[in-house]
């Protein structure tokens, strides 16, 4: 017989024949998350050399805003390729445009690429991550 089908038989019969109840072990229920963070843009389809807007939103579990540290940066396949910033808002709102001085637009590199944009928020002792995901044309 192949090691293979023998060690699945083996497997298989190890539970059989038995004596007693079987239990079932039950997932532990993860506790309710004190924070919500809510990350929206303008559109999923930002254009190079033009303004695109985005918002990041933390509230507590009844929905108030609360104060919380946001650090932003975009993912290209799952790894951080470029840091917006790191900001500590008051009133649970962060709100920025591309496109404006100070503050850059896309590339014309960046056309094409799925980029997602990732907010990381640390408020009330937790710390929740939101993605909004872009293609740029």
């Amino acid at each position: 017989m192949r090691p293979l089908i023998a060690a699945a038989l083996l497997a298989a019969f190890a539970g059989c024949g038995g004596h007693g109840t079987a239990t079932t072990a039950q997932p532990t229920p993860k506790p309710a998350s004190k924070i919500r963070v809510q990350l929206t843009g303008q559109s999923h389809h930002p254009l190079v050399g033009k303004r695109w807007r985005y918002e990041v939103r933390v509230t507590n579990a009844a929905g108030k805003p609360v104060a919380a540290n946001v650090h932003l940066q975009f993912l290209f396949g799952g790894v951080p390729v470029g840091q917006v910033g790191r900001h500590h808002v008051a009133n649970g709102v962060w709100r920025e445009t591309f496109g404006v001085p100070g503050n850059p637009p896309f590339p014309a590199r960046a056309r094409g690429q799925p980029l997602v944009l990732q907010a990381v928020v640390t408020a009330l002792g937790e710390t929740r991550k939101a993605n909004w995901r872009i293609v740029v044309k």
